[in-house]
């Protein structure tokens, strides 16, 4: 689907000293290139993500830590917010280097960034334009979950990423198309996950895995409708599930080559990058790009079908001693008790009576009442499990008031009874509200008065467009 015209035109001049490059290092991370201008977008260099869950599907290119002028990242995942990838700039220069960071209310990102050197940390409120110099502004709007997004544009240029970022609606795009200050048909550039990032089933659920990667390709196709972008990237979506407890996760996820010709279908140009890559952009970079992209995804497509096979390695974990694991799970639930008001202490006790947890590699039960209780009870007891993961990665979980986030990403629990992933959901959510300083009180009545008649009102309208 072309648009083609004036505001095209804007940007055509190939091979000027003003022209950008985008330079892809793997994953969700590029480098944009522009004169004296190095953004750094969500560089992700090295090594395990996700409590040692995921690996990159194809090693990282790398930028040069010399010239890094403005880094952003869009949120604290470790497969964007990579901290060997922030120390990898020297210390005598992370001082020189802008840091463009969503405001948050906990504050860890920018702190920890404070504390390591970089001075020129800037919060950004939802929709501020940020000038980085010589004509390039970029404005990012936060999304559900801690993520954000960002429209970067080049004087006549606009690039908009949506990296993993979640949205329901078209309503919700189009609110983030306010905020960044474009219209449909306005935007060159659309970069965007393609496939699942979380557990999704047990090893004997593949085809509910499809199904969630079916589901992303119509998320993608969602976002391409309403944004109505010159070329899509599918990115975002260069890993794989790389421990011997989540490996079977790898089943169904989306071949880039899928996702390319899902654009396609759509009428849309896709572009497909591989680590090392490099675009102009410009008219004639895109079409490049385009024109190497089938090489490009099948190439990509090799190191997704080398994972099934088996042929990429897996990570191991020892057992922890259970001593350590009960300590701190009853650490963690002392933050969550202490973390929230007594109104949401009561309401997530409610939601939450009981959770159980065996533990693969000690052969017990670890059992929680109440959000406060803990116990051990063993296996074919009277207690039933919820889910059943080894003790590394329920220590993990209560270790960190984010720890059930990543849980959910790096999938490595299954399901002892049907529904009991809603165990590792429910606490979650729980420990996000501490993260984020956030009332569950406050969230459900939002909920219930805001946002549900909101996707009411949205699906009325989608059945109504529709033909």
């Amino acid at each position: 689907m072309a648009f083609e015209g004036l505001y095209v035109s804007l940007f055509t001049m190939s091979g000027s000293e003003n022209t950008a490059k985008l330079n892809f290092l793997g994953h969700a991370g590029y480098v944009i290139e522009r004169g004296p201008l190095y953004l750094a977008v969500d560089p992700w260099l090295d090594g395990a993500a996700f409590d040692n869950g995921w690996d990159q599907l194809v090693p990282a290119a790398r930028f040069d830590p010399q010239r890094v002028t403005h880094l952003w990242f869009s949120h604290e995942h470790p497969d964007h917010f990579s901290i060997p990838a922030v120390k990898s700039i020297p210390a005598e220069r992370r001082s020189q280097v802008t840091v463009i960071f969503q405001e948050t209310a906990d504050k860890r990102v920018v702190s920890f960034l404070r504390n390591n050197g970089y001075t020129r940390v800037i919060e950004v409120t939802p929709g501020q334009r940020y000038d980085l110099g010589g004509g390039a502004v970029l404005t990012t709007v936060p999304a559900r979950d801690g993520d954000s997004c960002h429209l970067l544009e080049l004087g006549g240029l606009r690039v908009l990423n949506f990296n993993d970022c979640y949205y329901t609606s078209v309503a919700e795009v189009e609110d983030v198309m306010r905020a960044v200050g474009v219209k449909p048909g306005e935007v060159d550039l659309m970069a965007t996950q393609f496939s699942y990032a979380n557990w999704v089933g047990n090893p004997g659920d593949t085809e509910r895995r499809r199904h969630a990667a079916r589901r992303k390709l119509d998320h993608l196709v969602m976002q391409m409708r309403t944004v109505r972008p010159r070329y899509v990237m599918p990115f975002a979506s260069f890993v794989y599930f790389s421990h011997e407890e989540n490996a079977y996760l790898n089943d169904g996820v989306n071949l880039p080559s899928t996702a390319v010709a899902r654009v396609r279908e759509e009428g849309y140009t896709a572009v497909m990058m591989r680590p090392g890559d490099t675009m102009e952009l410009s008219n004639e970079g895109f079409r490049a790009a385009a024109e190497a992209t089938n090489e490009r995804a099948k190439e990509l497509d090799g190191a997704v079908e080398a994972v099934r096979r088996a042929e990429k390695p897996l990570r191991k974990s020892a057992a922890v001693p259970l001593d350590d694991v009960l300590t701190t799970v009853r650490a963690g639930l002392g933050r969550l008790r202490n973390g929230v008001s007594r109104l949401d202490r009561t309401l997530m006790r409610l939601r939450l009576p009981r959770a159980v947890f065996e533990l693969s590699d000690h052969r017990v039960l670890v059992v929680i009442e109440r959000l406060e209780d803990v116990r051990v009870e063993p296996l074919n007891g009277a207690v039933s499990a919820d889910v059943v993961l080894s003790s590394e990665a329920l220590r993990f979980a209560f270790a960190q008031d984010f720890g059930f986030d990543t849980l959910l990403v790096n999938g490595r629990f299954h399901e002892a009874r049907a529904g009991g992933a809603g165990v590792v959901m429910t606490l979650c959510g729980q420990f996000g509200y501490v993260r984020r300083k956030v009332s569950l009180a406050a969230s459900i009545l939002r909920r219930r008065l805001v946002e549900a008649p909101r996707l009411a009102l949205e699906r009325l309208r989608n059945r109504a467009l529709a033909p």
